[in-house]
């Protein structure tokens, strides 16, 4: 659950109850906003991402919509897992596909992409790059069907509704 001003990383100092304090703990401090503008860009572009795609915004399960995996084929359901991929089928939705690789471990994993070939896939995300290259509108095609995820961090890939792919896969290579 997000609190406001969490765009901008204000900080509530570990306090996660402060309804009676009237101080710095529970006031927001607002010149956070111009410390981690790059923050506030990633949360503002986020956002709209979410909401320009149905499938995520929907108001039913995603029972039929979604595929899960590991960093293979397999979600590794093991206790010490730190690890998961998944993707949302948008077709139900008239949307996009996407596909997320979540890497919660403090070593780099390398993950296998399970639907699709890789240039059918644009990176949107990718939390551990620098801002402003952790967001991409129009995505960065991917080259190869595996995928380097840094430590705690995490990768969000976009391949285009079946119209469109197959636009875009009718272009010479290097116009995509």
């Amino acid at each position: 659950m997000f609190r406001a001003g969490d765009e901008f990383l204000n900080t509530q100092f570990g306090n996660n109850n402060p309804y009676n304090q009237d101080n710095e703990i529970s006031w927001l401090d607002w010149s956070q906003l111009q410390v981690n503008q790059d923050i506030f860009r990633f949360f503002k572009k986020m956002i709209v991402f979410r909401k320009s795609h149905p499938s995520l915004c929907r108001s039913r399960f995603w029972r039929e919509d979604i595929s899960w995996y590991g960093v293979g084929p397999a979600v590794d359901l093991s206790p010490d897992s730190r690890s998961l991929a998944f993707c949302v089928h948008g077709a139900s939705q008239a949307d996009d596909d996407i596909y997320v690789m979540i890497n919660a471990y403090w070593h780099e994993l390398q993950f296998q992409i399970q639907e699709g070939a890789s240039k059918d896939w644009l990176r949107i995300v990718d939390t551990a790059l620098p801002a402003p290259g952790d967001f991409s509108e129009f995505g960065s095609p991917l080259q190869e069907r595996t995928y380097q995820v840094a430590p705690r961090s995490i990768v969000v890939l976009v391949r285009a509704k079946a119209k469109a792919r197959s636009i875009v896969n009718s272009l010479p290579e290097q116009d995509h």
